[in-house]
């Protein structure tokens, strides 16, 4: 018998150093032994493989087993500060960004306001700035980091990082995987905003399988779809753009070009912007009060502290903007029948009465049916939940394509 392909052996061998790794990571601290159970490798295979990590300084002893049975084995963990990967999220208000060591704990997180993205190179140079500052305040040298993942709102072609259209941001056709990647030493991969972070809060939750619906409500509105762990990206990867469904007939222009979508009634931009525009007629208001007078100062933030605070056109503003979005999630409910809806986003750090008020209008709008087993939640990884997610899809895609440097 004749094999027109040879064995790869080191091949083979770099495979195993992955798969070790990866379940130091995931499980560790842990024994030889469990490990060899756990990937289906023998345990001298997987000794050899121990001992080149050990060499290259990826893992070390972690003490021995204590359970009392038999002799105890000794232990291996994975050296956190081995590598470090970044997460980088470009919101249209604030730039947040994370830095993970190799244990996935989060060793570093700093945000600043976006300011003005044009030039849009110039803005770019800007990021790289101050990730190379970031990193150089916690001294970390470049060799150890693994690459960054970025996260930003609009359609991002996939593969290339392209950005097609970022109605937030006002760019179109921007090359910013391809920028960054000239301008950086390690791999960068960019993706959208509300993928990145329904894949982190998916990874969140405490019951797996699931098919999650996850909302981003911010200075835009955006969604994603996770079933069993899984993205569901859509046939060219453009798959989120809830707040670009047209909601209210003849309503407001959209950045996007058409009118009466989501976004243009309910989005945290919208809602400042209403806000502005009341407060000619209203100027006794309570938003007038916080603003100081000047409308150009009003964002969504001051709308919610003056509802807080009783005052009723921003009452007004906020109840709306809470009965749209209700309705447009359970159009999407209706459609891609999830078991469960995440709420997250900067709007809904604003207390509890706000999506208790999205929660009413879903149930008044959502077929029976589907109502009485959905579970509808609200975020649980914070302000800075994009970043993480977007360092989370950096971190499997170089999984998965075996890109570490082991």
């Amino acid at each position: 018998m004749s094999y027109d392909k040879k064995i790869n052996i080191p091949q083979i061998a770099q495979t195993n150093k992955y798969n070790v790794l990866r379940c130091v990571i995931q499980e560790g601290p842990i024994n030889r032994a469990a490990i060899a159970k756990k990937i289906g490798l023998s345990i001298p295979t997987v000794m050899a493989a121990i001992n080149d990590l050990v060499e290259k300084k990826a893992l070390r002893g972690a003490g021995r087993t204590g359970n009392g049975i038999g002799k105890p084995a000794p232990l291996l963990e994975i050296i956190p500060d081995c590598f470090f990967y970044i997460g980088l999220d470009l919101g249209r208000t604030s730039i947040r960004l994370v830095v993970n060591n190799a244990a996935g704990i989060q060793t570093a997180s700093m945000q600043e306001k976006t300011g003005d993205p044009f030039p849009e190179e110039v803005f770019v140079d800007r990021l790289c700035a101050l990730v190379k500052r970031t990193l150089g305040d916690l001294s970390i040298k470049t060799k150890h980091i693994l690459g960054m993942g970025v996260a930003m709102p609009g359609l991002i072609e996939n593969g290339t990082g392209q950005v097609l259209i970022s109605p937030d941001f006002g760019w179109k056709d921007i090359p910013l995987q391809t920028w960054l990647r000239e301008k950086l030493p390690w791999p960068v991969l960019v993706r959208n905003s509300n993928h990145a972070l329904a894949l982190n809060e998916n990874a969140l939750l405490e019951t797996e399988g699931t098919v999650t619906f996850c909302v981003n409500l911010g200075y835009g509105i955006g969604a994603a779809l996770v079933s069993g762990g899984e993205l569901y990206t859509g046939a060219s990867g453009t798959t989120g753009e809830l707040g670009h469904s047209v909601i209210e007939k003849g309503g407001p222009v959209c950045k996007c070009g058409n009118s009466g979508c989501l976004e243009s009634v309910a989005s945290g931009e919208a809602i400042a912007r209403q806000a502005q525009t009341i407060i000619a007629h209203h100027g006794r208001s309570k938003i007038a009060e916080l603003c100081g007078g000047d409308a150009g100062r009003i964002d969504a933030r001051m709308v919610f502290e003056a509802a807080g605070a009783g005052d009723r056109p921003a009452l007004k503003i906020i109840d709306t903007a809470a009965e749209y979005i209700g309705m447009g999630i359970c159009t999407a409910v209706n459609v891609l029948d999830p078991d469960r809806v995440v709420l997250c986003g900067g709007l809904t750090q604003n207390g509890p009465w706000f999506l208790e008020r999205i929660q009413a209008a879903m149930e008044e709008h959502i077929m029976p049916r589907t109502g009485r087993r959905l579970a509808v939640s609200s975020g649980k990884g914070g302000e800075y939940s994009t970043a993480a997610g977007a360092s989370r899809v950096l971190l499997n895609t170089l999984w998965a394509e075996r890109a570490l440097p082991v």
